[in-house]
């Protein structure tokens, strides 16, 4: 078997995604969706249409097998530590809303980055605006032009502060920058106490090890690398994370006890399990959604996806020098993420002009994020890297 995953291996797979014209290297922001999706869509209405209520019976085989790829991509021995969420932020509010961990009414100490995503950054701000919430904030430290963030000093921060959680990206969405280190700030926040939570939204589907394995908790989900589209994501926990006996207000029917039972005590009679995690009736479908792309990640293996993405990544960035432009790199490849950035202070401009070619990327924080996948081949990023020499790219101050 080659090592590298080529077009052809995968192509019959995305038949419909590539009738359709035009160069995608934004896989990053919303990945291709395989022709299967449609197949697992139908299998969730056709079910539907013939049962009725009986139509619970697939859905809820279709609720277990996501529990079970999504743990296993994950490296967790139990897919039952995997609860459904229709977004990484509602995964982030259910643990917040599980703290302080000694009941009290105080606002939740939160240490986070500056470079999370925009929702935890939202929900983050918002918990401390209704006073909710105190966070400690890490700023960046700019190497070479890119924002990145320090494992020692983000464990310093949790040392002086001693928050309840610890929020953090392993690969950072903005730059895709995978962050060094994290295992010795998971074991040292375990025996200070303090609840982890990591974002795993650009390392799942991307790193064979997406989060580390003394992290608490981890959100991530199918937008991206995944193929499994928006609304298809997760709160996963480790054993740990699992027995701290955590309560969260976000809770409903789905995390009782004896699911189907209906029957009613005067207390909220949790399930021993993962399931304590879940909330109200879930919307199935999401799941339909990602069955497909979920399967693919298990039989193509992570290990091969990121040996092929470091290889294309290295490609783009060869092929753009040769036209004079330049990715900022990481002096280990490794430690760059599936994307590659491009610096440019006016990046929206830049995706503009090149969506008017039929290119599709997207920017964050002054960088074009380009994402290639196995379906891209060297002759596109030929023609990208020609369009993209005649369009004036000015430079990224820090501000950006």
């Amino acid at each position: 078997m080659n090592p590298l995953i080529t077009r052809e291996e995968i192509a019959p797979l995305f038949s419909r995604h590539l009738q359709v014209p035009g160069i995608y290297l934004a896989n990053h922001s919303l990945g291709r969706p395989l022709d299967a999706m449609q197949d697992e869509v139908n299998r969730f209405l056709d079910a539907w249409y013939a049962e009725m209520d009986g139509a619970w019976g697939v859905w809820l085989d279709m609720l277990r097998e996501y529990q079970e790829l999504v743990g296993e991509l994950l490296g967790l021995t139990d897919g039952n530590l995997v609860a459904l969420k229709t977004s990484a932020g509602q995964g982030l509010r259910a643990v917040l809303n599980a703290l302080p961990q000694d009941g009290s009414l105080r606002p939740v100490r939160v240490v986070a980055t500056r470079g999370e995503f925009d929702s935890v950054d939202f929900i983050l701000k918002s918990y401390v605006e209704k006073g909710r919430a105190e966070v400690v904030w890490l700023e960046a430290t700019e190497v070479d032009g890119v924002p990145e963030y320090e494992a020692q000093k983000l464990l310093e921060q949790c040392r002086t502060h001693t928050p309840d959680l610890l929020v953090c990206s392993s690969v950072h969405f903005a730059t895709g920058r995978v962050m060094q280190g994290l295992d010795h700030v998971m074991e040292e926040c375990r025996a200070l106490g303090i609840v982890t939570l990591i974002d795993t939204y650009h390392s799942f589907g991307v790193l064979p090890s997406p989060w580390p394995r003394q992290a608490d908790f981890a959100i991530g989900g199918s937008y991206k690398y995944v193929h499994g589209g928006p609304g298809a994501c997760w709160l996963a926990m480790s054993e740990h994370g699992a027995n701290l006996g955590l309560r969260t207000l976000d809770t409903g029917w789905f995390a009782k006890r004896d699911l189907f039972g209906y029957a009613r005590s005067e207390s909220a009679e949790l399930s021993t399990d993962g399931r304590a995690w879940w909330e109200s009736t879930p919307p199935v479908i999401v799941v339909a959604q990602a069955l497909a792309g979920l399967r693919l990640l298990k039989s193509l293996t992570i290990e091969r996806l990121r040996e092929t993405s470091l290889h294309q990544q290295a490609e783009l960035r060869e092929t753009f020098g040769k036209h004079g432009l330049s990715f900022a790199t990481p002096v280990e490849i490794s430690h760059q993420g599936a994307f590659s950035i491009l610096p440019a202070g006016n990046a929206h401009h830049v995706v503009e002009q090149l969506a008017s070619h039929g290119v599709k990327v997207d920017a964050r924080s002054g960088f074009v994020r380009f994402g290639p996948h196995p379906l891209n081949t060297s002759e596109e990023f030929e023609v990208v890297a020609q369009i993209l020499s005649k369009i004036p790219i000015t430079p990224r101050s820090s501000g950006d």
